[in-house]
């Protein structure tokens, strides 16, 4: 269990990298689109550290109680471990359910996914169906036994944060500054060539659709590759993505590629895509994802909105209310009341609804999610690197380097 959750955690290195994860086979048996979904990134978001790496702390919590029931001359700690063991089981099969169904809501399978089911199901089914303990226990034996559980998924919580952090800036790494395509791809190893060259496939696979009119956010005005990202501040790798991106602006030169930020705000309040035919609209209030994405709207056009933007997504964890979305973006230039003003107005709302439509018309599964020069695109530094250096030829003949 461990193993595979430790092998997991590396597939989701490598397509932070700009990769493709072994275990996203197509658009059905897709590993890559469950790491997306808005539960995956609210935990990594919320938690520090992705959902693989939790499974690695249930498979090393399941081997510390199991070793506990080594001790059988202590019946008070063999007790203790039984209950310990039983209790470590039913949490792991309860996430297994809630992580079926985000799966399952996501429209994708995850293979491995469904591997680490089957190893967590079996061991809760031994746990709680053939472990037996028949001499008194102590009194008050189920609430410790479930204390040193929360304690033990604390410790080994902590212990995996600076791995976390690793994960979510893994793409980071993969820029730097370069002249010449011919130059950039001759630096790359032969997995990154490998991983390019997938990304580029793809990209001249895909159908020819005209970009989007520009929005008052892109910059810069004009580029031959236009990268629009779609995001959602509670997003983890959306976060990720916008230490990326503002990365790329500094490391390309001027003019060879524009990134513009697009909104899909993981909210049915909001975005419409997220709720079913048959649901009304909610309420007038307004939650931290629909405001962000609004008052980013509003935001668009004045000179400190890049500032800003990067201050609520460094601040995206801390973010409970409307009030500290707008604590934020008002300490620029565009005062509190005009931001208020604009975030309730029909203009702003007609804005993110065209984002919405515009992310659904590409088949968007999750955010952040990329259209580059109206292609959709996966997270993929070194090919944006590429396209940019070849001034969005994506048939550039220093293309041949990656054979």
């Amino acid at each position: 269990m461990s193993a595979l959750a430790v092998w997991q955690w590396l597939e989701l290195v490598k397509v932070r990298q700009g990769g493709n994860a072994a275990c996203a086979i197509n658009e059905t048996l897709n590993c890559e689109a469950v790491w997306d979904t808005a539960f995956a990134t609210w935990v990594q978001a919320t938690l520090g550290i992705p959902v693989a790496a939790w499974g690695l702390v249930w498979g090393l919590g399941a081997l510390a109680w199991a070793v506990g029931l080594g001790f059988r001359k202590n019946p008070a700690w063999l007790g203790l471990s039984v209950w310990g063991t039983r209790i470590w089981a039913l949490a792991g099969a309860l996430f297994c359910v809630v992580f079926a169904y985000v799966s399952w809501r996501a429209g994708s399978v995850c293979v491995t996914c469904l591997a680490t089911f089957v190893l967590v199901l079996a061991y809760a089914f031994c746990a709680v169906g053939l472990l037996s303990f028949r001499a008194p226990l102590p009194k008050n034996t189920f609430v410790l036994a479930s204390l040193l559980s929360l304690a033990l998924v604390f410790l080994l919580g902590v212990l995996m944060q600076p791995f976390g952090k690793k994960t979510a800036t893994a793409a980071v790494t993969s820029i730097s500054s370069h002249t010449s395509l011919e130059h950039f791809l001759s630096t790359l190893k032969p997995e990154e060539k490998s991983n390019l060259g997938k990304a580029r496939k793809a990209f001249l696979a895909a159908p020819e659709r005209p970009v989007a009119a520009p929005t008052l956010g892109r910059f810069p005005k004009q580029a031959p590759v236009v990268l629009q990202d779609f995001t959602d501040i509670k997003c983890g790798h959306c976060q990720t993505a916008e230490v990326v991106l503002t990365q790329l602006l500094h490391s390309m030169p001027p003019g060879s590629i524009a990134v513009e930020p697009r909104y899909y705000p993981l909210d049915a309040e909001c975005n419409p895509s997220l709720r079913r035919p048959e649901e009304p609209p909610p309420g007038p209030s307004m939650g931290v994802r629909c405001a962000a994405a609004l008052v980013q709207i509003c935001l668009e056009g004045s000179a400190d909105f890049a500032k800003l933007r990067g201050e609520l997504f460094h601040a995206a964890s801390s973010l409970k209310t409307r009030e500290d979305v707008l604590a934020i973006a008002s300490k620029g230039q565009t005062s509190r009341m005009r931001l208020e003003s604009c975030m309730d107005s029909p203009d702003a709302l007609a804005r993110l609804h065209a984002d919405i439509a515009l992310a659904q018309s590409h088949g968007i599964r999750g955010t952040p999610f990329f259209l580059l020069n109206g292609k959709p695109v996966g997270f993929a530094p070194s090919f944006w690197t590429a396209m940019a250096l070849a001034k969005g030829n994506a048939e550039d003949l220093a293309f041949t380097l990656l054979k």
